[in-house]
């Protein structure tokens, strides 16, 4: 049984600090029981959803086979090559670049669904949330992601409103928010470590709920509560045991 993580340099783990902290390496930790699958990761940075899909088509089937839970999170790069005419106020290839991203999407997920895999595809967050342009740019994406999570019958994972309003704390380099803060190195727009921990959480609420990094803490959390209750319960009985002890010897006392 497997895992399988798709993507670009986010799934590939860019910017976390230690392999141990990015969002796919959390999922495959917390997020599966009894039994925890092994782990197959598909992404590299700079992919496009074009560049995913060859990989996916070149990947042997006896993977797909084998797969049984999917994380598909692609269409940033997409987006960034569409940039320099969104800035221009040209939205037209933006546009055929949506329409490329659904028909890789839909490709992806019809060549590698099988009849016991759960698919989970998340939508894009905007590292620009100051621009007006990139706002505009992200949701166009975003609907047609959402329009092939509809068609497909997948679960959509919005990670655009988890991320949203604190785009400034996830991702690494953050500087202003606004496209022009774009360089040929070094752009702010891949998640630091607390990026890779929501992001993950947003995901592993749709795997499995009970199963989330706050739910867990809630767990741990209840779990000291009730040994601390079990504690001052032992006690009050062993003091409530001495204190009968005592009056049956003074009881004992006053009958002789």
């Amino acid at each position: 049984m497997l895992y399988a993580a798709l993507g670009d340099s986010i799934t590939y783990g860019y910017s976390a600090t230690n392999p141990n902290h990015n969002f796919v390496s959390l999922i495959h930790r917390k997020g599966f029981s009894p039994i925890q699958p092994n782990l197959f990761i598909l992404a590299r940075p700079g992919w496009t959803s074009k560049q995913l899909l060859k990989s996916i088509l070149r990947t042997p089937e006896v993977i797909w086979d084998e797969t049984r839970y999917v994380t598909l999170w692609i269409g940033g790069n997409d987006a960034i090559r569409a940039m320099p005419f969104v800035l221009s106020g040209d939205f037209a290839p933006l546009r055929r670049v949506a329409e490329r991203l659904r028909a890789n999407l839909s490709s992806m997920i019809q060549h590698i669904r099988r009849p016991k895999m759960q698919i989970y595809v998340a939508n894009l967050y905007n590292p620009f949330p100051n621009s007006h342009l990139a706002e505009e740019a992200i949701h166009l994406l975003n609907d047609a992601i959402a329009g092939v999570a509809r068609q497909e019958g997948v679960k959509l994972v919005d990670m655009y409103r988890s991320l949203h309003g604190r785009e400034s704390l996830a991702i690494e380099g953050y500087r202003r928010g606004v496209l022009q803060d774009v360089r040929l190195r070094g752009n702010p727009i891949h998640p630091n470590d607390d990026g890779h921990r929501w992001i993950a959480e947003t995901w592993l609420k749709a795997i499995s709920p009970s199963r989330s990094l706050s739910a867990s803490k809630r767990q741990k959390k209840q779990g000291r509560r009730l040994l601390s209750t079990q504690k001052s319960t032992h006690s009050l009985n062993i003091r409530i045991e001495k204190t009968q002890r005592k009056k049956a010897g003074s009881g004992k006392k006053l009958a002789r």
